[in-house]
């Protein structure tokens, strides 16, 4: 699966919980994301210099600090709502990246162990694809 095509399933197929997802589908929706925060964040960082430098510009006497603020509360409204978007899909990918690998897709539940358990299912995204499917992993 290619880079687009990824992302364009991703979208797709947002709350497909049942069928299969290799791993070139997983790490390249993890790769656009990681794009478009790291957009977000730079826009924020640009927006925040603005207004440290508007505020020892006029020692925050002036109310034009608010004006610059507030592009910058702006975009990181616009980054959390990204990011609120992005979890029912990304739940579902995962479920389904299990599946690939034949694993239980209640193993996505192992993310809610602190620390351990986002690195037990990172390595379960990591692995290949396993060509005897077992449908006996429903919910």
């Amino acid at each position: 699966m290619g880079f687009l095509e990824a992302y364009k399933s991703f979208w797709r197929n947002y709350v497909n919980f049942t069928d299969r997802a290799p791993r070139s589908a997983y790490w390249y929706v993890v790769l656009w994301n990681a794009i478009i925060v790291a957009l977000f964040y730079i826009v924020v960082l640009i927006l925040a210099g603005t207004t440290v430098a508007t505020a020892s510009i006029t020692n925050g006497e002036d109310l034009s600090i608010l004006f610059t603020a507030g592009p910058m509360l702006f975009i990181l409204l616009l980054m959390w709502l990204y990011g609120l978007a992005c979890f029912i899909p990304t739940l579902s990918l995962m479920v389904r990246r299990l599946r690939d690998s034949n694993k239980s897709p209640w193993f996505i539940l192992l993310g809610l162990i602190p620390f351990v358990g986002g690195i037990i299912l990172l390595v379960f995204m990591c692995l290949p694809t396993e060509d005897s499917f077992d449908t006996s992993h429903n919910f």
